[in-house]
């Protein structure tokens, strides 16, 4: 055999080299991916990571065991990075579509493995993702932070591909369906635009309160959305107290283009995270520093949280109603604190940074 050496071409030597170098990479245990087996009974819990640091991913925690089976799942099972914050993650049949907005796409995961199976790009600054059909889905997209309106763009789930895209309000945020309507925030406003899921055309818009964040539908198909009011700020961007207004609370009845709105009692605090439990009567969200509930027959909104802790994200089982919060430093290694229903601590457990959601399996 020849010594290296003995080739007298320089660009022999840097074929050689590169060949080396990539057989290298390739074997590098640091990017083969590894098998990873999903079982349910197991929540994901979202990891928002650090902004232009490409270090978000999802944590797998096992109900079954009390313990966290991957910090880094996506990054496991497909041996590069999910990518640049990870917004939000939703499920339909045995497929996961993670929405990672500074990258502006959606990958779509088999949960069986974790596998990317596809990943649609070309949004615009995306926010959340819906299925209203095994077929089809929804995201929201910011566009542009110039105040100008944003949009949902429609998905094939069959070919993973952008079918179309529908323009709503400004910062368009969190979505839901309820029978043949997508309900959808528009953040930047005071409204939510009401789509048709079988024309995919905009039946109207809803005034609700100030600055809508988020939505969920209840088990008579109520639809629940929660507003953070409007933050006015002085020349030194400090809050002005005197000009923002105050969180609010709406149920809109499908088929109706009008709301029934409650005010919290305080603009010191913007309200967000609303999320409802698995018999969907049961509504929470973070508000104070704490974390508020009530019924949906409730006629007043709660004076007092069940949990007295401010949280990042937050979840409820649908199984057994265990509260999740997660707490979000962005610092290092985050962690997530459960709760049983009724707010009495549970136990906590390391995820990733910046926990913000949590989707259940």
């Amino acid at each position: 055999m020849k010594p290296f050496s003995a080739f007298t071409s320089a660009y022999g030597r840097l074929l050689l080299g590169s060949a080396a170098a990539f057989a290298l990479l390739a074997c590098d245990p640091d990017n083969d991916p590894e098998p990873v087996t999903l079982t349910t009974n197991s929540v994901f819990v979202v990891n928002e990571g650090n902004f232009l640091r490409s270090n978000a991913d999802i944590s797998q925690f096992s109900k079954s065991s009390g313990t966290v089976t991957s910090k880094a799942l996506f990054n496991s099972a497909n041996g590069r990075s999910l990518g640049d914050v990870a917004q939000s993650m939703a499920i339909r049949d045995s497929l996961g579509y993670i929405v990672v907005n500074n990258s502006n796409k959606l990958e779509v995961v088999s949960l069986a493995k974790f596998r990317s199976k596809a990943t649609i790009s070309g949004l615009k600054l995306p926010r959340y993702f819906v299925a209203a059909s095994s077929d089809k889905g929804y995201v929201t997209e910011t566009v542009t932070y110039d105040g100008s309106n944003g949009q949902v763009s429609v998905i094939n789930l069959k070919t993973n591909t952008l079918i179309k895209t529908i323009a709503v309000g400004v910062q368009p945020e969190r979505l839901a369906v309820s029978g043949s309507r997508l309900y959808v925030t528009n953040s930047g406003g005071n409204t939510v635009t009401v789509i048709n899921t079988a024309t995919d055309a905009v039946e109207g818009t809803i005034p609700v309160g100030d600055s809508p964040n988020s939505v969920q539908v209840d088990q008579a198909g109520n639809v629940w959305v929660l507003s953070g009011g409007n933050v006015a700020y002085n020349a030194d961007y400090s809050v002005d107290y005197s000009r923002t207004t105050k969180g609010s609370l709406s149920m809109i009845v499908p088929g109706q283009l009008t709301a029934a709105t409650r005010e919290l009692d305080s603009n010191r605090s913007a309200p967000d995270r609303l999320t409802i439990n698995g018999s969907r009567n049961q509504l929470y969200y973070t508000y104070q520093g704490g974390v508020y509930t009530l019924a949906i027959t409730d006629a007043a909104l709660p004076a007092t949280p069940l949990i007295r802790r401010r949280f990042y994200g937050l979840g409820v089982d649908p199984q057994d109603g265990t509260i999740y919060g997660g707490i979000g430093s962005f610092t290092a290694a985050d962690k997530v604190i459960r709760y049983r229903s009724t707010g009495a601590p549970l136990d906590s457990f390391t995820v990733g940074i910046g926990p913000n959601g949590f989707v259940f399996y």
